[in-house]
């Protein structure tokens, strides 16, 4: 209720603030709202809808919604839902700047436990603060763009690029691990021989690391096809590995049921956190797209916490498994997938 409650206040601010519902060309943006479909009921004018995320994107595209790839128009409101890492916060917050009509509002909401205090707090370093306020267990601040001057924002803007983290790859804030080389994934990398043979998928692949190594280590691979649900993520891949055996598929895990089974390979690092915490269903999703992509007789090869009980679901879905390597915090776990049909 938090996000809907909150939402639901800014569309009556926006009523006070604003002369949109006089205005039936007046237009919202709304940046990386997680829950899609409550915007479907709500009073907002035109609403478009911009998130990396490939489940996000589909959902609003089915409603409706204008969903740009890349924002080029501006907009009288730009509403964004803060996410929890300061830098990428203050990006999206720079790009709803350069979004906004002069005379328009830009409107930020997000929980307390995800940090709106302490991202409130850095936007004052850049402008000043001056409508905070508190709702169903966050914070709405309405910010009116009231100069066509250069955007304060500049700097923040520059965050959003992909540029080398500390291990040399691009990455950008807010991708997972964006700073350096996951432990979990690097450790993966040890099992990569020649045995990985034909067409792999790397699910979940982010900004490329195992599809890099691999492709490095694996002289007998066909192709990699590198799928993730977010786009940041793949544009990212794209400079770190080039490789005429690369492919890049931007699709949400949940999609994957809708692809044929082709591939001899599946490598992942599956992740286990959600907004709610920690989530195993997140991985036995990951689980399940492999075993439905792979080909009869292929193989998954996957790292996971060494506490994340995934075992009995493997061992009910593919023909056989092993614990192929471990150490004190993480497991390399071998499937193998039935050579029937």
């Amino acid at each position: 209720m938090g996000s809907l409650g909150r939402l639901r206040h800014i569309c009556k601010t926006i009523k006070e603030c604003s002369t949109q519902s006089a205005d039936s060309n007046a237009s919202t943006l709304c940046i990386n709202y997680a829950n899609v479909t409550d915007l479907k009921n709500l009073p907002l004018p035109n609403v478009s809808y911009y998130s990396p995320l490939k489940k996000q994107h589909v959902e609003a595209k089915k409603i409706g919604f204008e969903t740009p790839n890349n924002i080029s128009k501006k907009y009288e409101t730009v509403i964004v839902s803060v996410p929890k890492t300061r830098e990428e916060a203050l990006g999206q917050i720079a790009i709803a700047y350069e979004a906004t009509k002069l005379g328009g509002l830009i409107i930020l909401e997000g929980n307390k436990r995800d940090g709106i205090d302490s991202i409130i707090k850095a936007l004052s370093d850049v402008i000043k603060v001056e409508n905070s306020i508190a709702k169903a267990h966050g914070k709405i601040v309405i910010i009116k763009v009231s100069s066509d001057s250069i955007s304060p924002f500049s700097n923040q803007l520059k965050q959003l690029y992909p540029s080398k983290n500390r291990d040399g790859f691009f990455s950008v804030p807010g991708l997972f691990s964006y700073k350096k080389i996951d432990t979990a994934s690097q450790f993966l990398t040890s099992a990569f021989d020649e045995k990985v043979t034909g067409d792999v998928i790397d699910l979940g692949a982010g900004w490329g690391f195992l599809s890099f190594k691999l492709l490095s280590s694996c002289s007998r691979i066909t192709s990699v096809t590198l799928l993730d649900h977010d786009l940041r993520a793949l544009d990212c891949a794209k400079l770190n590995i080039k490789n005429e055996k690369a492919k890049f598929l931007w699709s949400d895990i949940n999609e994957v049921k809708s692809l044929s089974a082709k591939f001899d390979n599946a490598i992942c690092n599956p992740p286990f956190h959600s907004n709610k915490g920690k989530d195993i269903k997140l991985g036995i999703n990951f689980i399940k797209a492999s075993h439905h992509i792979l080909r009869n007789g292929g193989n998954l090869l996957l790292v996971a916490n060494i506490q994340l009980p995934y075992e009995n679901v493997i061992s009910n879905l593919f023909y056989d498994f092993k614990v192929f390597s471990q150490n004190k915090y993480f497991k390399i776990i071998f499937a193998k997938k039935s050579k029937r049909a």
